[in-house]
């Protein structure tokens, strides 16, 4: 993610003497994404993630350690986190809670469009980690829902013009009427972008950044993947990768009755989501040494052709 705190050689030092990976060789920023300051870590035992957390409170962070370290167990290639010499996974750098996490292989396709296979391992990684997600004792309400949607709208309301504006209450309203909620829950990714997930020699060899994680639909996790990896420049689905995504979904978990018909306000759902996190960073910005905004845009026009069922 961005980089917002730097840390010192003699603060890795220190941090990293409560852990048994040797002498820190290098420290590297992470540029990509928006919420944590991430590091490739190496060190004389190897390589791995440092992640300092940045907003998230303290007590809610052991939630996504664990989650990685439950679902790595159920053959999900996420990364499982490393614990200190007294077991702890989460730690404290630069006065913030911070942890060392494993360093997947392979590397994203961000940059490009996906093909057909990759489009359908991805499918078929997300219903398998659905499934075994299904049974993690821990249980957290995604914070970017509805609720978050409505104050997220409220706080941006002065800083858009008119026509954004109306057709954010619009959706949000038209969002108020959906009947979607009874349909299979449980935890979800909520951020599975490209950038999210790590491929080699033709398979998926790591899902990675679950800070949004928590218990939603199921096929809301699926919608923001249709959009993350199958619109077009237009905001418009391709109907090649969007088909190839769904059949290998629903292959491994095939759906219950009624799923398929709220398709598509899921799909508006997770553009009207991803284009308020967009415009909330972009109009109130956080400081940081490698930070980046996504553009907002592209999922204004995501949101405007799935309106029209495109």
């Amino acid at each position: 993610m961005s980089v917002y705190t730097p840390v010192s050689d003699a603060a890795l030092a220190a941090f990293l003497a409560d852990y048994d990976l040797g002498r820190p060789l290098r420290l590297t920023g992470i540029s990509a994404g928006v919420e944590n300051s991430n590091f490739f870590l190496d060190t004389e035992k190897g390589s791995a993630v440092l992640t300092i957390f940045e907003r998230l409170p303290t007590h809610e962070i052991p939630y996504f350690l664990d989650l990685t370290e439950w679902l790595g167990r159920a053959d999900i290639p996420c990364p499982r986190p490393i614990s200190a010499r007294d077991g702890r996974t989460l730690k404290t750098l630069c006065g913030k809670p911070a942890a060392i996490v494993q360093r997947l292989p392979g590397h994203s396709i961000e940059g490009r469009s996906p093909t057909p296979e990759e489009i359908t391992l991805l499918g078929r990684l997300l219903a398998r980690m659905h499934r075994a997600g299904r049974d993690f004792p821990i249980h957290r309400p995604n914070p970017a829902g509805p609720r978050w949607w409505q104050h997220t709208a409220q706080r941006l309301r002065g800083h858009l013009c008119p026509d954004d504006a109306a057709l954010i209450q619009d959706e949000l309203r038209q969002q108020g009427r959906s009947s979607c909620q009874h349909l299979p829950r449980g935890v979800i990714h909520a951020d599975l972008f490209p950038d999210n997930v790590l491929l080699s020699a033709g398979r998926i060899t790591g899902v990675i950044d679950f800070y949004y994680a928590g218990d939603d639909l199921w096929l809301y996790d699926l919608a923001i993947v249709a959009n993350a990896w199958c619109s077009l420049p237009d905001g418009h689905l391709d109907h090649t990768l969007s088909q190839a995504l769904w059949q290998a979904y629903i292959g491994e978990r095939p759906l219950v009755a009624g799923e398929d018909r709220c398709w598509s306000p899921l799909l508006r759902a997770a553009a009207l989501r991803f284009w308020l996190l967009r415009l909330d960073a972009q109009h109130f910005p956080r400081a940081g040494d490698l930070t980046q905004c996504k553009d907002p845009e592209e999922y204004r026009r995501i949101l405007m052709a799935r309106r029209e069922g495109c």
